[in-house]
């Protein structure tokens, strides 16, 4: 068994004040064996799911606070190839500001983790957006996705990408174009084969 932590940061300073309503603009990571999992957006077709030192999120955010999510059964390469296919639904190029973001993820695989979802206020003003969106001015935010029915890719099936430097958590990458390049090598897993990716 081993313990999963989501990681909350704070991506405003209005935070501060929103925080107590409930609402704000948050990044979240999930923690187990001592690595963070996150997601993040970028121009390509393929994961936007990286891999981090436990609070230590790349990119302008300042940590907030750890929330115990409980005990996962899946042994540190388990998760590690779970992550690798969540990739392949969490792609950089699917990132949506509303629909699709870091609290999607992190929530997704909360729940299939230890069976729970993220607490809902760590992404509540993105739901209250998505309602509100003829609101919004549209140059604020993308237009929304209609959900899809297409079935999901399996990793063997998805083709190579040219640059694949810039894979992330499916091929040796460490660069997330929506983080920047604070991806840490010693944060990365090894693979099957004992190289790290």
């Amino acid at each position: 068994m081993a313990p999963v932590t989501l990681n909350i940061y704070d991506l405003a300073p209005q935070n501060n004040w929103t925080y107590w309503c409930g609402v704000g603009i948050f990044h979240s990571g999930v923690e187990v064996y001592g690595v963070e999992y996150a997601y993040g957006g970028h121009d390509y077709d393929y994961s936007g799911v990286f891999a981090t030192n436990p609070r230590d999120a790349p990119g302008q955010v300042i940590f907030r606070e750890s929330v115990p999510m409980g005990e996962t059964n899946l042994s540190q390469q388990e998760i590690h190839h779970l992550v690798q296919r969540m990739g392949n639904e969490y792609k950089g190029n699917n990132y949506h500001l509303l629909q699709r973001n870091c609290n999607h993820f992190a929530s997704d695989l909360c729940r299939q983790l230890v069976g729970k979802e993220a607490p809902t206020w760590i992404n509540r003003l993105a739901g209250i957006a998505v309602m509100l969106h003829c609101l919004i001015p549209s140059s604020w935010v993308p237009p929304l996705q209609t959900p899809s029915g297409a079935p999901l890719l399996l990793e063997q099936d998805l083709p190579v990408p040219k640059d694949e430097g810039k894979s992330l958590l499916s091929g040796g990458a460490q660069r997330s174009d929506l983080y920047g390049d604070r991806l840490q090598p010693s944060a990365m897993l090894p693979s099957a084969s004992g190289t790290r990716i």
